[in-house]
């Protein structure tokens, strides 16, 4: 085997954090060798609307005319993160008005924002030793509790109940969470 370079080489990276009450800021990074691209948009949980929402273009193939865009971000606030969420606000944020690292961005932001249920779900449980987790008693829980992931993607698809049984325990990795200061 021999090792070689890539040629290209792109990071985004998703993190969020809490403002105060239901409020939180959901911040998105893309970074490679000619973009770098920020976006932030503040959402409130458990609706998930938009209450407010930036971007910032502070490098790419023309920076100051890319950087132009941002004002489309406006547009998203008021708009919940839902079904149909997704193409609606690439309309909005990208095209031929808009910027495509922006769009992208607003994906990554919507599946973290997303998460906030996960993230609410299990932190109001006391944490569970992995040989304690039973799969099914847990998909059955989300489900109740968060009921859109319903027949969202192949393990929370109903016709696939039964194969919940055969999944391994829940195995949480370890992560140091980043950390911000916020006006």
């Amino acid at each position: 085997m021999r090792e070689v370079a890539a040629v290209f080489h792109r990071t985004k990276t998703v993190s969020i954090y809490p403002l105060g009450n239901d409020r939180f800021l959901v911040e998105a990074v893309l970074q490679d060798e000619i973009h770098d691209v920020h976006v932030e948009v503040e959402i409130v949980h458990p609706s998930l609307e938009i209450v407010a929402a930036r971007s910032q273009v502070r490098n790419g193939p023309f920076t100051s005319v890319c950087d132009l865009t941002q004002p489309n971000m406006q547009r998203l606030v008021g708009m919940r993160v839902a079904r149909g969420f997704t193409q609606q606000a690439r309309t909005v944020v990208g095209g031929a008005g808009g910027c495509h690292r922006v769009s992208e961005l607003i994906v990554e932001v919507a599946q973290a924002a997303y998460q906030l249920h996960f993230v609410r779900f299990f932190g109001e449980r006391p944490a569970v030793d992995p040989s304690e987790d039973v799969p099914v008693e847990r998909r059955q829980a989300v489900l109740q509790t968060i009921p859109g992931m319903r027949n969202t993607c192949f393990s929370y698809n109903e016709a696939n109940d039964g194969l919940i049984a055969t999944s391994s325990p829940l195995r949480l990795r370890e992560q140091v969470m980043p950390r911000r200061e916020l006006p």
